[in-house]
């Protein structure tokens, strides 16, 4: 009797209750992000969600494209360039529907989808579920110092599939003709959902290098067809930088970024892009992210082709020169991690740990092909919505209250100005970080400076700067500036230059904020 040839074993039946490891990511972080105090710290480690709500605000009110300033006294009525008039007009949208749990369910689902499609594509080509998990939360974690509701998650999503695409045109998994028509047509999109569209031709700028380095090095045999990716990386790359100009401001928009990028006043004026503190407990993950990259090259020494190189090496130097960048890194490197990891754990020697790992992974990978519920998230959405939109359906108080706090903003004073708006009167003086929060919570007043940098110049930040720091002079430029009233937090430097004037007095304090006004 002879054996019969092998039969590829049918696969398990699905469990219609049972979601795929991926879709539990997907879960975790949609509702972490909406269940727990992240909530409430996402929207107030910055004022910049409160300015992007307004703008989008007039947007939505005008039916038009917010082309001048409007929120400052400093740069009343100059031209700006919105870089991100789009996701503005999506988060006035979602707060005004459902208030700041709106705002926070828009930028959670960004942020879950992300982690999915990342682990998505890691099972695509082929690496193992645990290992692909791990990474997958390793990234996500090094992502999630960044996860605010602001434009900027737009730019993560898309270098993910921009990453993702151009990865697999290398490996031919993907034709020119989908690269051709997908990415142009995304960054259309990019370009009205954050400035940083500029990140797509780094990526097509890197790979098109890695492939004219193939060329060269190719056989005779080889060349013709490097030499087409090549035409078609040129191509791709001219497409795109066409699809960025289809915007409301056309060809002033990456000129207003790269004007923007050359000042080294405002590239050193915001946090996000001076260089990672690794001193700061919030950078642990990127550099766990490191150590996990320096363990591949010392212990599996892998032979990395050309463009991974590459991709590696600029986006490293890049993280390392802007901490914003370092999420871009994490979704880049992670793919070329998992396959290079994948590869050196089906070779490596057999033991303990290693029979430990493959037989947790086996277990979970059996299990994960029996699941079959695909549609958990969104019935987990639908469920957030109901109950972000309660107090409108049904009446009574919101079930999950999602404020900005009163601690660190200044709504007393607010309040304040609101029931005595004689209290003060011109121009007013304000702190920084609480600059976007008042272009939200009273519009009518208009502030020195918010954080929309791009529209103010080095002069009006330069000024600014020197009456924060009470530098010598700092009383001359607030008269230049006509300022009557200052509003700074409690232990401010100026308050307490102001306290020793005999022509300012004290109009309002409480223990997060101090007003000023100058006596006629």
């Amino acid at each position: 009797m002879t054996n019969s040839p092998d039969i590829e074993p049918s696969p398990p039946p699905r469990q219609w209750l049972l979601p795929s490891v991926s879709v539990v990511l997907w879960l975790i972080f949609f509702l972490a992000l909406n269940l727990s105090t992240a909530r409430v710290t996402m929207i107030a480690s910055d004022s910049d969600a409160c300015w992007h709500w307004q703008e989008g605000n007039w947007m939505l009110q005008h039916h038009a494209v917010l082309r001048t300033e409007l929120f400052s006294h400093t740069r009343t009525g100059a031209p700006l360039v919105d870089l991100w008039w789009l996701s503005e007009v999506v988060t006035a949208l979602a707060g005004n529907l459902l208030g700041w749990g709106g705002v926070v369910l828009v930028a959670s689902i960004v942020c879950a989808t992300v982690a999915w499609l990342l682990h998505r594509q890691l099972l695509a080509e082929g690496d193992e579920l645990l290992l692909s998990t791990l990474l997958t939360l390793l990234a996500a974690t090094v992502c999630a110092t960044h996860w605010l509701p602001r434009p900027h998650l737009a730019t993560q999503f898309l270098v993910l599939v921009f990453a993702w695409q151009l990865r697999w045109f290398e490996r031919g998994r993907t034709t020119a003709r989908q690269l051709l028509v997908l990415l142009p047509l995304l960054t259309v999109l990019w370009a009205n959902l954050h400035g940083a569209f500029v990140v797509a031709f780094v990526l097509i700028g890197t790979h098109w290098a890695g492939t004219v380095v193939n060329w060269v090095r190719a056989s005779a045999d080889q060349r013709p067809a490097a030499r087409r990716r090549v035409t078609v990386l040129t191509s791709l790359g001219v497409a795109c930088f066409l699809a960025s100009l289809v915007n409301p401001n056309g060809w002033h928009l990456p000129v207003q970024i790269f004007r923007y990028m050359k000042s080294p006043l405002m590239m050193e004026f915001a946090q996000e892009y001076l260089p990672p503190n690794f001193h700061d407990p919030a950078t642990a993950p990127f550099v766990v992210l490191l150590a996990v990259v320096l363990l591949l090259l010392l212990i599996a020494r892998p032979r990395v082709n050309v463009t991974d190189g590459l991709l590696v090496a600029v986006w490293l130097v890049l993280s390392l020169r802007m901490v914003r960048n370092g999420p871009l890194f994490a979704i880049v490197v992670t793919p070329i991690l998992a396959e290079q990891w994948n590869a050196y754990l089906r070779t490596a020697a057999p033991s303990r740990i290693l029979r430990r790992y493959r037989d947790i992974s086996a277990r979970l990978t059996s299990v994960d092909r029996m699941a079959g519920a695909r549609g958990l998230p969104a019935l987990a959405v639908i469920a957030m919505i109901a109950v972000l939109a309660k107090p409108q359906l049904f009446g009574g108080p919101p079930v999950l209250a999602t404020e900005l706090p009163a601690s660190r903003f200044p709504v007393g004073a607010v309040a304040f100005l609101r029931q005595s708006p004689g209290a003060v009167h011109g121009n007013m003086f304000n702190e920084y970080a609480w600059g976007g929060y008042f272009t939200l919570a009273m519009p009518e007043r208009k502030v020195f400076l918010h954080p929309n940098l791009d529209v103010y110049g080095e002069e009006i930040v330069r000024d600014f700067l020197r009456v924060n720091n009470g530098e010598p002079g700092w009383e001359d430029i607030l008269g230049k500036y006509h300022v009557d009233w200052t509003i700074l937090p409690r232990e401010h430097r100026l308050n307490r230059l102001l306290a020793q004037r005999v022509d300012w007095r004290l109009v309002y304090t409480d223990p997060v904020a101090i007003i000023y006004g100058r006596i006629p």
